[in-house]
């Protein structure tokens, strides 16, 4: 199939508790997106602050800052993580200093779209499992599963 994709990408969020109406983020947690890509040097693909408005009009109970977003190699998630963390590994000291300045975590999001049979491949070599526990990043899967019904649709 060739609609099934996915692809990677890291973010930095606020630590919080889950409350009514979803994430509350930690006082120290709550940080200005613009902040982290004066560190790190590196534009996000997606940021918000505390108490941005969602498109819905509900605001935003945590900061957060998304980046390095990588689709290389369609269904190559392997390939997709090290090209997300390639511009990062030599900010672990950066990273590190944000963590302990605003309290954050660390994501590899991946975020595979699956039609019908077809399915990534999702590995980690150790390039990318050291970049993880020297930066105390937790690795994500959000994924879509489409049914054949739906795709002929």
């Amino acid at each position: 199939m060739e609609k099934t994709n996915s692809y990677t990408y890291f973010s930095i969020g606020g630590k919080g508790e889950i409350g009514p109406g979803g994430l509350f983020a930690d006082k120290r947690a709550i940080f200005n997106p613009d902040d982290i890509t004066g560190l790190l040097g590196i534009k996000p693909f997606s940021s918000w602050n505390y108490g941005d408005v969602r498109k819905n009009g509900s605001k935003y109970l945590f900061s957060n800052w998304s980046a390095e977003k990588s689709n290389v190699g369609r269904l190559d998630v392997a390939a997709q993580c090290m090209d997300t963390i390639k511009n990062l590994k030599n900010k672990i000291s950066l990273l590190k200093e944000i963590e302990e300045q605003y309290d954050v975590h660390f994501v590899i999001m991946i975020v595979p779209s699956i039609y019908g049979e077809e399915q990534p491949f999702i590995n980690f070599n150790e390039e990318v499992i050291e970049f993880c526990y020297l930066t105390g990043t937790t690795i994500d899967v959000d994924m879509y599963i489409y049914s054949e019904e739906i795709e002929s649709i």
